[in-house]
């Protein structure tokens, strides 16, 4: 692709800043003080960036209407559920989850890419050009997801496995599903949202005994584990676990304007753990280090910039394929930003969904990158098309907030 128009541009520039943040803030979270030598995970993740921005360019570059790109989908997709079926049994166990390939120094985790493959490969099913009826279509996509869904729970992974789902409804629901359907299920949405936060007040508002009553109890059979169990109880519980509310105090800590740069001492003094500062819980470094104006506001306001952008992409596409790979590939990122974020101050449980391009980490980095560079290739209009080229299919579908959040959908 050769589009260079600035919403793209302007997307690329945003991408670009948020990666900077996260390696400034990878770097202090490795810094303990001028007498003590810096952990290199921030050299690492400049490898890691490097590494993903060749792969997003290739992706970026690859047309989508073409038999390359659709090849290095299905290879993608093959190889990494192949590799989660590997994972299960010579993966490294770590924390009671058998999730990575450790590859000499480094640890892959076959879930992220499996996540943004599946998402792809998903889009491209049900695109209207594979199937050959919606039955088919509705067939193939399922079992398409149904495959890493299964394997990624077994490890268990189920943050990243749940994470496939908003996804798949998306992409399934824009070919499948009539306009008052999506109104009555963002009403729906909506009033979940809002009875389960009132649930959870109340519970975290009762008395111990009256909670102990009501939890579930530990024990680590059926479907949940162990350590999800003590999540569970943690987040519902007034106080939370160690590492809420050690999160929960250096992001208060950070004020208006922050503690300064390289000088957050949560951190530092390890209150908040070593192990997850850079990854899960590097917005509560960022809040006590930039405070609400130099380090919330703007982390908050590049995602906000990122995801209107790719949804403005969305409004005006030249495929069916393009809509779904913007609609899902938004949807993803999104789940991983409310989640990331929400860890952090306790509105969500801690399930260990990263920051985009912020959090450390080279699976997730790599994956991540990939998938903005295929929504980075999509097509905008018929203009872009080369000359002789037969016209794209019209199928856009736009969105369309109107009295009651309406969400209108049509072809165009």
């Amino acid at each position: 692709m050769t589009e260079s128009s600035p919403s793209r541009i302007l997307t690329i520039l945003v991408m670009v800043l948020l990666a900077a943040f996260g390696v400034c803030y990878i770097f202090s979270t490795g810094y303990l003080g001028s007498s003590y030598p810096i952990r290199p995970n921030w050299l690492r993740q400049c490898a890691f960036l490097g590494l993903g921005a060749i792969a997003a360019t290739m992706m970026a570059r690859l047309d989508n209407r073409g038999t390359l790109w659709r090849a290095v989908v299905w290879t993608g997709y093959g190889i990494s559920v192949l590799l989660l079926a590997v994972v299960l049994l010579f993966g490294r166990e770590i924390g009671g989850a058998r999730r990575w390939l450790a590859l000499g120094p480094f640890l892959l985790q076959p879930a992220e890419f499996a996540k943004v493959f599946t998402i792809l490969a998903g889009s491209l099913l049900l695109s209207g050009d594979v199937c050959k009826n919606r039955r088919q279509e509705l067939g193939w996509v399922l079992l398409c997801f149904a495959v890493p869904f299964g394997l990624i729970l077994l490890e268990p992974s189920y943050g990243n496995a749940c994470s496939l789902l908003p996804c798949l409804l998306t992409i399934f629901g824009i070919r499948f599903f009539p306009n008052w359907l999506w109104r009555v299920g963002l009403m729906a949405l909506v009033a979940c949202l809002f009875a389960g936060a009132c649930g959870i007040y109340r519970l975290r508002s009762q008395p111990p005994e009256v909670q102990e009553a009501s939890m579930v109890v530990e024990g680590g059979r059926g479907f949940l584990r162990g350590y999800h169990l003590r999540r569970l109880r943690a987040f519902l519980s007034p106080e939370g676990d160690w590492n809420e509310q050690q999160s929960l105090i250096t992001v208060a800590g950070g004020g208006l304007t922050g503690k300064g740069y390289l000088n957050g001492t949560m951190k530092r003094l390890g209150f908040l753990p070593r192990t997850v500062a850079p990854t899960d819980f590097i917005f509560a470094v960022i809040a006590e280090e930039g405070g609400l104006l130099f380090g919330v506001v703007p982390v908050l306001l590049l995602y906000a910039l990122l995801i209107g952008l790719l949804l403005h992409r969305a409004t005006d596409v030249a495929s069916r394929l393009d809509l779904n790979l913007l609609a899902a590939g938004t949807v993803l990122l999104f789940v991983h930003i409310l989640v990331g974020i929400g860890m952090t101050v306790r509105l969500v449980p801690v399930i260990g969904l990263p920051l985009p391009l912020l959090s450390y980490g080279g699976s997730f980095t790599m994956s991540i990158l990939i998938l903005l560079g295929a929504l980075l290739g999509t097509r905008r209009d018929s203009s872009e098309d080369q000359e002789g080229d037969p016209p794209p299919i019209a199928s856009s579908r736009m969105l369309r907030l109107g009295p009651l959040l309406k969400i209108g959908v049509r072809w165009k």
